[in-house]
């Protein structure tokens, strides 16, 4: 698990998204007991057998999604996806990392995706609102 510090970079985060998480810790300090950074979640790329240990284990590795933040409270697990400026594709990214944290991980709470963001796209909106989706601008 990766530990944050307030206007530090995470690895595969935008500055931008970077800065974005830094203003939601800022206005919802206690919204979470804690958070785990880039999460891998499903099963990556499977090269051949015939391929090299090495270069299979780096694949597999480099290839599984991450999830940018998993908060975890008392009564549910969220998967939070941090996204500058988000637009409509944002959405599947919402449900595909819900799904494969689940499926990797068997969590005993309830999770829910969560997205934080600056602005959000008129066609996203309507389809989080539809959806009942959590989402933060920040």
């Amino acid at each position: 698990m990766s530990i944050f510090y307030k206007d530090q970079r995470l690895a595969h985060m935008s500055k931008g998204d970077s800065y974005l998480w830094s203003k939601f810790l800022d206005k919802f300090p206690n919204l979470y007991t804690h958070y785990e950074y880039d999460v891998r979640v499903g099963q990556g790329v499977t090269l051949p057998d015939t391929s090299p240990e090495w270069l299979r284990k780096s694949a597999r590795d480099l290839s599984r999604k991450r999830i940018d933040v998993v908060g975890h409270g008392v009564k549910t697990i969220a998967v939070i996806e941090v996204r500058v400026n988000a637009k409509a594709n944002v959405l599947g990214d919402l449900i595909a990392y819900k799904f494969l944290y689940v499926t990797s991980t068997s969590p005993q709470k309830p999770v829910i995706p969560i997205l934080v963001t600056d602005s959000v796209d008129a066609d996203l909106l309507i389809a989080l609102r539809e959806l009942n989706m959590i989402f933060y601008i920040v």
